[in-house]
C-alpha cells in the first residue's frame, strides 16, 4: 500500500524555502509572490518580511500545502538538496516504475559525454539541477574548483573531438 503525503514535513519544508523567498524579494514583493504560490495574501502589519510570510504560510490550509510546493518547485530556483526534499514528500504515495540498476549502468554506458564536456561548468551545473552535488561539485569527481584544472578538463575533451 503507497503511504500518504506527509502534511506536517510538507509545511516544514516550505518554511524553510520561505527564509530563502524573503531574502529575495522586498516588501512590495510579498503579495504578488504570495498569489503565484497559491499562498493567502500577506498581512501588511507584519513588521518583517519573513513574519509576513510566515503569516501567510500559517493561513494556509493544510490540503492547499501540494498546490504550494508545486507552485514552489515550478518557479523558485531552489539549492538541490531543498528541491529534492521538497519532491520527495511531493512524490510520496506515488506510483513509478523502476528502472532496473543493469538498464541504468547500460543507458550511461552508451551515453557520450564528449560534448558535454566541452564546457564542463555547464554539465556540472546540468548535474546540479537534477543531483545534489553538495557544496563543492567539483570534489564529485575529485576535481579542484581552481580554473587552471578547470581549463585542463577542457582541454581534454577537446582533444578527444
Amino acid at each position: 500500500m503507497a503511504e500518504q503525503m506527509n502534511v506536517a514535513r510538507l509545511r516544514i519544508l516550505i518554511e524553510g524555502v520561505l527564509v530563502t523567498l524573503y531574502q529575495r524579494y522586498g516588501h512590495q514583493d510579498l503579495p504578488a509572490l504570495c498569489e503565484r504560490l497559491v499562498f493567502p495574501s500577506p498581512p501588511n502589519d507584519g513588521p518583517t518580511k519573513h513574519e509576513r510570510l510566515a503569516a501567510s504560510l500559517r493561513a494556509c490550509q493544510d490540503d492547499r500545502l501540494p498546490h504550494v510546493a508545486q507552485a514552489v518547485l515550478g518557479s523558485e530556483p531552489l539549492p538541490a538538496a531543498e528541491r529534492i526534499d521538497l519532491q520527495d514528500v511531493m512524490w510520496l504515495g506515488h506510483h513509478y516504475v523502476e528502472i532496473p540498476g543493469r538498464t541504468r549502468r547500460e543507458l550511461a554506458k552508451d551515453f557520450d559525454l564528449s560534448d558535454h564536456l566541452i564546457y564542463p561548468d555547464r554539465f556540472l551545473a546540468l548535474l546540479g539541477r537534477l543531483w545534489d552535488l553538495g557544496e563543492d561539485e567539483f570534489s564529485v569527481w575529485g576535481m579542484e574548483p581552481a580554473g587552471s584544472q578547470a581549463r585542463h578538463y577542457r582541454r581534454q575533451a577537446a582533444a578527444q573531438t
